[in-house]
C-alpha cells in the first residue's frame, strides 16, 4: 500500500495530497520521522508546548481545581496535532509526553501523571484523523475531526477518573464536559488550521 502511495506521489500531474508525515522523510506515519530533524524538532515543539502549558494547566487549576482542563486541553490538542501531523507517530509522542514529565515533577496540576494517557490519546487521535481525511490534512477539517476524536477520547478516559476516584456528581461532570467540548470545538480548529496553513505556506513542508 504505501508502496503505491509513493508511486501516485511521484506521478507527475497527480493532485497533491498532504499527509502524515508533512515533512517527510517517508509516507510511513508509524513510525514518522525519527531521524534528528524530526527527533529534535518535536522536542523543540514539546518545549513550546510545556511553555505554553504552564500557564494553562495554572489557570485550569485555579477555575477547575484542574479535575476539568480547558485551557491546557486546547494548547495540548493544537500542538500535539501540530507534532504528528509534522513528523508522525513516534515525535507526536515526544511532544505528547515531555509536558507529563515536567507537570509531574513541577505539580502543576493534581492529576499531572494522568497526562500521560490523555496526551498519548490525542496521538492516537490525530493518527485516526490524517486516515479519514486522506486528500490533504493541511485543512479545516482535519483539524475538527482531530479535535472531535480528542474531545471523545479524553471524555472517555476521564469518565473513571472523576467517577471512581474523585465521586464527582455526575450533573456537575455533564455540565463541565459540555462546557469543555463546546471550547474546544471552537478554539482548537481555529488554532490548529491556522498553524498547518502558516507551516505550509512557509515552505516548511518537505515533498
Amino acid at each position: 500500500m504505501a508502496d503505491r502511495e509513493q508511486l501516485v506521489d511521484s506521478q507527475p500531474g497527480v493532485v497533491d495530497e498532504e499527509r502524515i508525515p508533512l515533512s517527510k522523510m517517508s509516507l510511513n506515519v508509524l513510525p514518522g520521522r525519527t531521524d534528528t530533524i524530526g527527533i529534535v524538532s518535536a522536542v523543540m515543539l514539546a518545549l513550546a508546548m510545556t511553555g505554553l502549558l504552564q500557564f494553562g494547566e495554572r489557570l485550569d487549576t485555579l477555575i477547575t481545581g484542574g479535575l476539568f482542563p480547558i485551557a491546557g486541553r486546547v494548547i495540548a490538542f493544537t500542538l500535539v496535532g501540530l507534532g504528528t501531523a509534522m513528523f508522525g507517530a513516534v515525535p507526536g509522542l515526544i511532544v505528547a509526553w515531555v509536558n507529563p514529565f515536567i507537570a509531574t515533577a513541577t505539580g502543576t496540576s493534581p492529576i499531572a501523571p494522568f497526562f500521560f494517557l490523555t496526551n498519548g490519546l490525542m496521538v492516537v487521535a490525530a493518527l485516526l484523523a490524517g486516515r479519514l481525511v486522506r486528500k490533504n490534512i493541511v485543512s479545516f477539517k482535519y483539524a475538527l475531526v482531530h479535535t472531535a476524536l480528542c474531545a471523545v477520547f479524553l471524555t472517555l478516559a476521564y469518565i473513571p477518573l472523576h467517577v471512581l476516584y474523585f465521586q464527582l456528581p455526575v450533573s456537575q461532570m455533564l455540565i463541565i464536559y459540555a462546557v469543555q467540548a463546546l471550547v474546544e470545538l471552537i478554539a482548537t480548529p481555529i488554532l490548529l488550521f491556522s498553524l498547518l496553513r502558516v507551516i505550509k505556506s512557509a515552505g516548511f513542508v518537505e515533498e
